[in-house]
């Protein structure tokens, strides 16, 4: 029997004990038995398996959703610039472009994720003598709103990571519980077929059995049976 290890993977977790679940049905009490505790293993690993596929899938669904946001809020920082730009052209002296981005867009928009947040309250600071002023409350209120969602985002995301990793742990669990079984019923096997204990392997995968799974392909063109009458 080929001992699994945990680098092997759910996959092949999966391979091994189906197989031996299937082989050990309806052979004796014993085997009974031993497809039965198989089958339960099989069940929570192939279970497992797909709830970590499906945290996964969740967790990039919610990166999606933070990059959507984020930009939003680019969005929105665009959307002040543009209103400081039309109270300087109204009253240069306010300078409210250079006051609410000493630094020009770029340190506001650039960074990312939860930084995208950080950099939110200064700005907010240096617009206030500015927030009733032309249209900046409706960009301000533009800023409220997308940071809202990109908040949000990021907490949504946060948690589908922290899931993926929860989901992860349990199918390695489940994995460590196959492995177990296999050996488990290894030992039992052996114990049954006492006068020959090799008579056990026959209910265990090898890997020369999984290659012969496979579709073989030829090794050389078959040469094509000519029709009658046709020349040599």
């Amino acid at each position: 029997m080929r001992h699994l290890r945990e680098s092997d993977g759910s996959s092949v977790h999966r391979r091994h004990i189906h197989f031996h679940g299937t082989t050990c049905k309806d052979v004796s009490p014993l085997h009974d038995i031993l497809h039965a505790e198989a089958s339960a293993v099989y069940t929570k690993l192939r279970d497992s398996q797909r709830a970590r596929e499906d945290a996964e899938d969740a967790a990039t669904a919610a990166s999606a959703g933070v990059l959507r946001t984020e930009v939003m809020v680019e969005n929105a920082v665009r959307e002040i610039d543009a209103s400081a730009k039309k109270l300087d052209r109204k009253e240069p002296a306010l300078a409210a472009q250079r006051t609410i981005f000493p630094a020009g867009m770029t340190p506001v928009i650039k960074p990312d994720g939860q930084a995208q947040l950080d950099v939110l309250p200064a700005v907010r600071i240096r617009m206030a003598p500015f927030a009733d002023k032309g249209d900046m409350g409706d960009a301000l209120a533009s800023l409220d709103y997308a940071e809202m969602l990109h908040d949000a985002a990021l907490q949504a995301v946060n948690l589908a990571v922290g899931e993926v990793a929860r989901r992860f742990a349990e199918e390695r669990e489940a994995r460590r519980a196959v492995r177990e079984q296999l050996a488990s019923a290894h030992g039992r096997l052996r114990d049954h077929y006492k006068a020959k204990p090799s008579a056990a392997e026959a209910f265990f995968l090898r890997e020369k059995t999984a290659a012969s799974l496979k579709t073989k392909q030829p090794s050389a063109r078959a040469k094509q049976p000519k029709a009658p009458g046709s020349p040599t």
